[in-house]
């Protein structure tokens, strides 16, 4: 009994480690409805994911280590390593900035004159920059998907975002 009961931990252990990382993943994607308690959530999941991670891993790793001298049958043993490479994923990606792979910023935008811009139709929502005599004009549809642009105007850096 005491083997299910750590086998159940460690099984309850790496879903709940899945589930505080995949949550804000799943949250904050692009061109999904996004809700204020959402992102609350989301948020608040992200701010602790480093220090839960950690902790489920090593609550992993102890509990593995206690079901392995329980376990008999030496392919039984191997399994444990699933959960303990789960809990190390985990703990990567809680470090990494997957929103930044989501929403790639345009580095380098191309400008034509509005008159040549048959990409942007009449209608179409923009972002208007002006400073020192230069003009900029990022459509909202592209500024939907990527969320920042990093460009120059009149020499100096600026990032338009939406």
């Amino acid at each position: 009994m005491k083997r299910r009961l750590l086998l159940l931990a460690l099984a309850l252990v790496t879903l709940a480690s899945v589930f505080w990382v995949g949550i804000p993943v799943y949250i904050i994607r692009p061109f999904s409805p996004q809700t204020a308690g959402g992102m609350s959530l989301s948020y608040s999941l992200r701010s602790w994911s480093g220090v839960v991670t950690i902790a489920a891993l090593l609550l992993g790793v102890t509990l593995c280590a206690l079901a392995w001298r329980r376990l008999r049958k030496q392919w039984t043993r191997g399994l444990l390593v699933i959960p303990v490479l789960i809990l190390a994923l985990c703990a990567w990606a809680a470090r990494q900035n997957h929103f930044e792979w989501m929403f790639a910023p345009i580095q380098a935008p191309e400008y034509v004159a509005a008159d040549l811009a048959d990409h942007v139709i009449d209608d179409e929502l923009v972002l208007g920059l002006a400073y020192d005599g230069e003009a900029r004009a990022y459509p909202v549809r592209a500024l939907a998907y990527h969320h920042i642009v990093n460009d120059v105007i009149a020499g100096e850096p600026v990032v338009a975002t939406y």
